[in-house]
C-alpha cells in the first residue's frame, strides 16, 4: 500500500456496483458488506462471522474492527479508538490485531470473550513495533503455532528497514523472520507447508517506472533469515541484489500489491493466490486498482499470473481473504465495501 489516505470525502462518490467489476466469465460478484468506511482487511472467525478493519490513515471516528454475523450485509463497529488499523487474524479463539499508537510505533492486542461481537478480555500483547512511513500490516498463524507479522519500513528508501516478525500467541519471543522489505502488506501461508507469501511494495524515488512491486517467498524454517534486498537492491542486478533472495513474481511498478489470499483450488486451476492491487500514486503510470491472480506450482516453487478483477476505484482494492465457503473476499477502502468473488 503506498500510503493509506484519510480522504472523507473520497467516501462520498459514488463507488462501483459489483456488476461494474470486470471478471472472467462465470465469476461472480456481489457485496458482502457495505457500511465500513476505510475497509483495510478482512477475516471470518470459526462460525463465519465476518471481521474487518478500518484504517483511515489518520485518526478517525471509524478506526478499529467491525463485525458482521454470519449472512449479514451490514457490520457495527465493535473494536474503536485503533488508529490505522490494518492486520487482524483469528487464532484458537483469540482475535489479534495490528494498529498504530503514534507515528513511529506498532502494537498488536489480543482480544477474546466474545459474545454477539463484545469482548470481554483486551491485552496489549506487543506493545512496541517500529513505523514510520508505513505501518503494520497482515498478520497470520503459522504451521508451528506462532503469529506472523509484516510491518513496514520508517521512510521510502532509507531509515529502518520493514521485515516480518512473528511472535508467540501471547506475544512473547518476538523475533525477525525476514528482512530487506519496504512494506509486506499481504501473508499467505501456502497450505500445508512452511512457506510463506509476501507481497511488498517498492520504492517510491526511482520515477514513475521503476521499480515493480514484488511477490516474495522463504520457508520460515529454514536459516538463515532471508534479506531481500531493500533499499539497495530493486531487481536490477549486479553487486547491490549479490547474496539477496529474489522475487518470486515482479508486478508493475507503483501498483501497490497489498492484500494476499491462497486456496488450494480455483475453478480448473490448483494452488492459486490473489492479490489485490490498490493502486499507483504516479499519474504517468496508473497501474494497480485491480486484482491479480496467481496460479503456483506445488510449494509454491514457480508462478505465473495474470489480472483478474478490474474496474475498481483509484485506491480501493486493499485487503483479501478466502472464506469459509472458498469465495474470494476483497476489502474497498475508498469505498467501504467487502467484495465477495464466487469461483466458477
Amino acid at each position: 500500500m503506498r500510503r493509506l489516505l484519510a480522504l472523507t470525502a473520497a467516501l462520498a462518490s459514488a463507488a462501483p456496483a459489483a456488476a461494474a467489476i470486470h471478471v472472467p466469465k462465470g465469476v461472480h460478484v456481489s457485496t458482502a458488506v457495505s457500511n465500513v468506511p476505510f475497509a483495510s482487511n478482512v477475516t471470518f472467525d470459526p462460525a463465519g462471522g465476518m471481521w474487518i478493519t478500518s484504517g483511515a490513515g489518520a485518526k478517525n471516528p471509524s478506526d478499529g474492527v467491525w463485525y458482521a454475523p454470519r449472512g449479514s450485509h451490514r457490520a457495527r463497529h465493535v473494536i474503536s479508538g485503533l488508529q490505522t488499523a490494518l492486520g487482524l487474524t483469528w487464532f484458537k479463539g483469540v482475535l489479534y490485531v495490528g494498529y498504530i499508537t503514534d507515528a513511529t510505533n506498532g502494537r498488536v492486542s489480543a482480544y477474546s470473550g466474545f459474545k454477539h461481537g463484545h469482548y470481554s478480555s483486551a491485552k496489549v500483547i506487543v506493545p512496541r513495533l517500529r513505523v514510520g512511513r508505513h505501518t503494520v500490516d497482515s498478520i497470520v498463524p503459522g504451521p508451528d503455532g506462532r503469529l506472523y507479522l509484516g510491518v513496514g519500513s520508517t521512510a521510502d528508501h532509507s531509515g529502518y528497514p520493514g521485515r516480518v516478525v512473528s511472535f508467540g500467541p501471547n506475544g512473547f519471543g518476538l523475533r525477525r523472520e525476514a528482512v530487506g522489505l519496504r512494506n509486506p502488506f499481504g501473508l499467505a501461508f501456502v497450505p500445508g507447508t512452511s512457506r510463506l507469501l509476501v507481497t511488498d511494495n517498492a520504492r517510491d524515488d526511482l520515477g514513475a517506472f521503476r521499480p515493480p512491486e514484488e511477490l516474495n517467498v522463504f520457508d520460515v524454517d529454514a536459516s538463515p533469515i532471508p534479506d531481500f534486498g531493500y533499499p539497495g537492491c530493486y531487481g536490477q542486478g549486479g553487486s547491490a541484489c549479490a547474496g539477496k533472495r529474489p522475487a518470486l513474481l515482479d508486478f508493475p511498478a507503483h501498483a501497490s500489491s497489498d492484500g494476499l489470499a491462497i486456496t488450494k483450488h480455483w475453478g480448473a486451476g490448483g494452488l492459486t493466490a490473489f492479490i489485490a492491487e490498490n493502486g499507483s500514486s504516479f499519474s504517468a503510470n496508473p497501474t494497480g486498482r485491480d486484482i491479480r491472480i496467481v496460479r503456483l506450482s506445488a510449494g509454491a516453487r514457480t508462478a505465473r499470473e495474470h489480472r483478474f478483477a478490474y474496474g475498481f476505484n483509484q485506491q480501493d482494492p486493499l485487503g483479501a481473504t478466502i472464506g469459509p465457503d472458498g469465495a474470494l473476499y476483497v476489502t474497498l477502502l475508498i469505498s467501504g465495501k467487502v467484495l465477495r468473488f464466487s469461483e466458477p
